[in-house]
């Protein structure tokens, strides 16, 4: 849910700080999808965010971990 500090940015701006591991163009895709929603409808891309919407996302898990999968540590060997 979209709070008073997030109300007015741009749909694809606040996706861009929210889930910074998802690629630009993968954004951009999954809008055109409808994988992402907001308020349970197909949004563009410059929809400006009102307090109190529910933005939906129907991405990978991927995408939200806490590091990218190619900083795991390498394992050490004797």
């Amino acid at each position: 849910m979209i709070n008073q500090n997030d109300a007015g940015q741009r749909l694809d701006k606040y996706l861009t700080k929210a889930v910074r591991l998802l690629p630009q163009s993968l954004l951009y895709k999954y809008l055109r999808l409808k994988r992402i929603k907001v308020n349970g409808k197909k949004s563009e891309i410059r929809y400006r965010l009102q307090e109190g919407d529910v933005v939906e996302l129907y991405i990978n898990d991927e995408f939200f971990s806490a590091a990218p999968p190619t900083a795991r540590p390498l394992p050490y060997k004797k």
